[in-house]
This record gives C-alpha cells, structure tokens and sequence, in this order.
C-alpha cells in the first residue's frame, strides 16, 4: 500500500486538527504514519497510527527576540548558538532525520506548514511533499491583513494602504529581529546555521525562503493544504497551488460529562436546559498558557466578577494546570471552576463560549451553534485574525483581554445575550458551511493526483 507520513509540529492542537484527515487517508486504502517529537507519541498511537519520531530541525530555537528580555535565556541563547558543538549536532540531526524518514520511505509527506523548513530534507530524498495549514493562509495576500493583526478589511482604497501598511510593519518588525538575531549571535543563528550546513549537503535553500508570511519562516515551490475553512476566512481569491479541505474536523462526543466529578454541574446545567431561560457561559483560554500566567490569572479572577454580577447566568471556568483554582475562595454559587472540562461533551449546553481564539475551539463552538466572545492570549499567532473573522462574520465579539475592565466584559456578555437571535442564526449558517465541507474526500482525490504524478 502507498504510504503518507503526517509531519506534524508537537502540538497536541495540530495533531487533532489533522485526525479526520489522516482516517479518510487511512481509510481509502493509504499506510498513514505520524512522525513528530516523543511527547505525541501516546497520543497518536492511541488513535491507532504508527509514530515515527524525528529529529528536531533546527536544533536551536528561532524565538531569541521572544527570549532577550531575561537574562537566562540570553546566556542559554549565546551557550546554544556559540558552542562548537551545534553545527556538529544539527548535522548528526539531520542524518538522524534521513534515516528515520528512510526506514518507511513514504511516497508523500504531508508537512505541517509551521515545519516547512524542512521540506527541503524531504526533497532531498526525492519524496513529493504538501504542505498543510491549520490556520488560513499565513502568507501575503493582497487586501488582506497580517494574521496576527485585529484588523477587519472594509471595502474601498483606504483597506488597500492600510492592510499595505500593516504588512510593511510586519516585514519590518521580521527583518529587524533576524538581523537582531545574527548580530548578538555573531552570525551562528539557529537559521544561518541550517542554511550553512544544508549547503554543505547540496540543498540551495536561501533563494526558495519567503518571508512575507504573518509569521515564521515559510518555503516557496510546494502545494498546500489548508485545514481551516475557507467559509470562516476573509473572501479572497486563492494563490495558486492551494486546496482548501477544511475543516474536516471530528466532533465526537466521549460521554465525558457524565462522570462523577461533573455531576453537580450536570444537574445545573440540566435545571438550566428544562427551565429555557438559563444562559450558560463556559471560559477556556486553551491548553497553552504557560507563558501568560500573570495575564491568565488576572483574566479568570475577573471572570469570577463578571459571576458574581450576573446572578442569573451560569458559569463554567476551565483554567488549565498552570492555574491554583483556590485563588477564586469563595467561589460564587453561579460558578463551576475545573482544570479540565470535556469541550466537545460540555458545548452542547452551552449559550456562549468565551475564549481564546484557538481554531480547534472556534470550530467546536460553529459545530456546536455556540457564539463567542473572543479574548485573544497570544498576540503573535493567530488569535487575533481569528477574533477578526468572528466579528466579521457576525458569530460572536472580542475584546482585549489586558484592558477590558469586568464591567466591559459583563457589558459583552449581556449584548450577546441581548442579541442571542442574530448571533445564533450567523453561527448556525457557519455550520451548515462547515457541514458541507467536512463531509467532503476532497483530500483524497488531491493525494491520488499528487502520487500519480
């Protein structure tokens, strides 16, 4: 059988949005394997697929100007980066790498978009590789904003300089931190030195990097794939090269909900359902806030505000390990606090999700017919586009999780209410979209034509 190896970045997020993917491949006759860092590796061998683990490429990270500011880093930085060792072990990665690709030598690669960089490796071995996205297209498109950006494009010349702007601001900003970069690294920056040694090897890389991208490094010449949903970006008309099979997610219920720890909130949200006059408000900010507990902690406590103001609305606060739910003693009488809760299980009972922008949690709200209001936590990925396209569509608000005082957030939360009606007609025409496309074996036939060729 044809082999596919699914090169993912290790992130639990990115595997999920890849799952029905890699079952409508499996499916259709295709040996389907993963191949990302050890800590995947339970995870996707309990959804039934074999793990191959690969080599970090680059071996140094590319995030220094996310790092200067302590320090620590700074020294680990200049350690990493001047110790004669790193080329050394860039290449013993790279050779790891070959031979761990090579030990299945699939006949496609299907490489997460965040990776791209490595493509190249893949080329080497002369296996074809696509290029997928979790998120809309990150690169440069006319009339569109940087992904990173708040901005909602409005017809007219003035969206054409002002999203003009907004990039040369980004390109702006990327050029000066890779210069940065080189200099207080004396030039043995982690991508310097994976251009360097990729020379020594006979891959001319340099010409085919393209930087006009919201963020990252991105590659030129490759097809790709986009997961996120066309029906939930800005219109636009595509590059060229692109398949949009989004979303092709899988929303399954576990049961979850059920187990004893949720029983009292069940009962509650139960009450909520018979009584029909209820409104449900669940709060997540996702899986990965490690790096933003001062503001993660500062939100939820005003979450708790926002309960305690409203009486009448019921209120579900997932936080996550990085957050002490003591903190929140006494807990009002309308608030429910977990580490953890079942989403996808929970939702369904759900009037509004306030969140923070993910596209696996926005995606499980449209499927779900649940508005929300968007506080985006991370203002260098894709976040804020998201909580532009939401507004844009009309499936629910955003607001700015810094300054929005608990009064703003309550006022938000009593609007959507307010306007329950328009906002849940907008999210229930996102769903049928998203429907139609989820039902979709689009991938399929693209993956055939690709391998044929």
């Amino acid at each position: 059988m044809p082999k596919i190896l699914i090169d993912i970045l290790p992130a639990r997020g990115h595997f999920h949005a890849t799952l029905k993917m890699a079952n409508l491949l499996k499916k259709s006759g295709y040996d389907v394997y993963y191949g990302s860092a050890l800590g995947l590796k339970a995870g996707i061998e309990k959804f039934g697929f074999p793990f191959i683990l690969l080599p970090a490429v680059p071996v140094v990270s590319q995030n220094f100007t996310n790092r200067a500011a302590k320090i620590k880093y700074f020294l680990d930085y200049l350690y990493d980066v001047l110790h004669p060792s790193v080329s050394g072990k860039l290449k013993k990665n790279i050779v790891e790498f070959s031979a761990s690709v090579s030990e299945i030598m699939p006949d496609l690669v299907l490489l997460d978009e965040q990776t791209s960089i490595k493509a190249f490796l893949y080329e080497k071995l002369d296996i074809p590789v696509i290029l997928f996205q979790t998120k809309p297209d990150t690169r440069k498109i006319a009339g569109l904003p940087p992904f990173t950006s708040y901005y909602i494009p409005v017809p007219g010349i003035l969206n054409a300089f002002i999203c003009s702007l907004l990039w040369q601001v980004k390109l702006l900003n990327y050029f000066l931190n890779k210069q940065s970069d080189r200099i207080l690294s004396f030039g043995r920056d982690s991508f310097s030195l994976y251009v360097k040694v990729c020379n020594e090897y006979g891959i001319e890389i340099k010409k085919r990097i393209e930087p006009a991208r919201s963020f990252g490094i991105g590659v030129k010449d490759f097809p790709r794939l986009i997961i996120s949903p066309a029906a939930f970006d800005f219109p636009h008309p595509e590059k060229e090269s692109v398949f949009r099979i989004g979303p092709l997610t899988e929303i399954k219920r576990e049961g979850q909900i059920t187990l004893p720890r949720y029983l009292p909130l069940l009962v509650r949200l139960e009450e909520v359902r018979k009584s029909g006059d209820g409104f449900v408000v669940y709060c997540s900010l996702g899986t990965v806030t490690a790096g933003y507990k001062k503001k993660v902690r500062k939100f939820f406590l005003k979450m708790s505000r926002v309960a305690r103001m409203n009486p009448g609305f019921l209120f579900i606060l997932s936080t996550g390990k990085d957050f002490d739910i003591n903190q929140f003693l006494p807990v009002p009488e309308n608030l429910f606090v977990y580490e953890y809760v079942p989403q996808v299980d929970l939702l369904q009972y759900c009037h509004v999700m306030v969140t923070h922008g993910g596209m696996n949690s926005i995606t499980e709200c449209v499927f779900n017919v649940v508005p929300m209001l968007v506080y985006p936590l991370s203002p260098g990925w894709d976040q804020p586009g998201n909580s532009a396209r939401v507004v844009y569509h009309g499936i629910g608000m955003r607001g700015r999780i810094n300054k929005d005082s608990v009064k703003t957030i309550s006022k938000k939360l009593n609007r959507i209410k307010s306007g329950y009606n328009f906002f849940k007609k907008n999210v229930t025409d996102m769903r049928d979209k998203f429907q139609k496309k989820n039902n979709s074996d689009e991938i399929i036939e693209i993956v055939n034509r690709i391998i044929a060729s």
